[in-house]
């Protein structure tokens, strides 16, 4: 038994190098793989939070062209008050205002013409 252990010893002693090697190689994959880990689960919904809030904050502060625009007013203007009158309409109302308002217009330049 006792030539057993000293084999054994010997073996060891051989390979002690090679098995150093392979548990530093061993330990140093095991703290990879952990640090990769612990960084997915901290990272990932930090990373998601961050995207999000740049994405608001960019969208507060977007500009828009004037075809948005006129696109976007003209839907709305159709949602709230597309019901009160049609376009054809509303421009007689303007003209027969803007006649009633020229029209006052020469009455008062005469009144003071005659005076």
């Amino acid at each position: 038994m006792s030539q057993e252990k000293v084999d054994k010893y010997k073996k060891e002693k051989k390979n002690r190098k090679k098995t150093m090697k392979l548990n530093k190689i061993k330990k140093a994959l095991i703290v990879l793989v952990a640090s990769l880990g612990l960084g997915a689960l901290i990272g990932i919904p930090l990373g998601k939070y961050i995207y999000k809030e740049q994405k608001e904050e960019a969208d507060r502060h977007r500009t828009i062209s004037s075809i948005e625009y006129e696109t976007w007013f003209d839907s709305y203007w159709d949602e709230k008050y597309g019901a009160l009158a049609s376009a054809s309409e509303l421009q007689q109302k303007i003209d027969e205002f803007n006649a009633a308002s020229n029209s006052s217009e020469s009455d008062a330049s005469e009144s003071d013409a005659a005076e």
